[in-house]
């Protein structure tokens, strides 16, 4: 029996946080709703490009990236 693994790694999770928060500032996002769905939709066009696969534990994924709102939030201009 092997364990199964994701093939996204930690490298490639902060990666992907990074583009979000980059995503974040471009797009002017102020809110934690806007937030999550800015995380799904980033998870979606990952996915439509083949950078992610549906076999991989993307729940978990998005899970991680939506729990680092506070460290998008720290950086807004009020």
């Amino acid at each position: 029996m092997t364990d199964h693994k994701p093939a996204f790694q930690e490298d490639s999770a902060q990666s992907l946080f990074d583009a979000l928060r980059e995503r974040v500032r471009d797009e002017d996002i102020k809110t934690y709703g806007e937030y999550r769905q800015l995380v799904q939709d980033i998870i979606q066009e990952q996915l439509s490009e083949g950078a992610l696969d549906v076999n991989e534990d993307l729940d978990t994924l998005e899970s991680d990236l939506d729990s680092r709102w506070h460290e998008i939030e720290a950086t807004l201009v009020r």
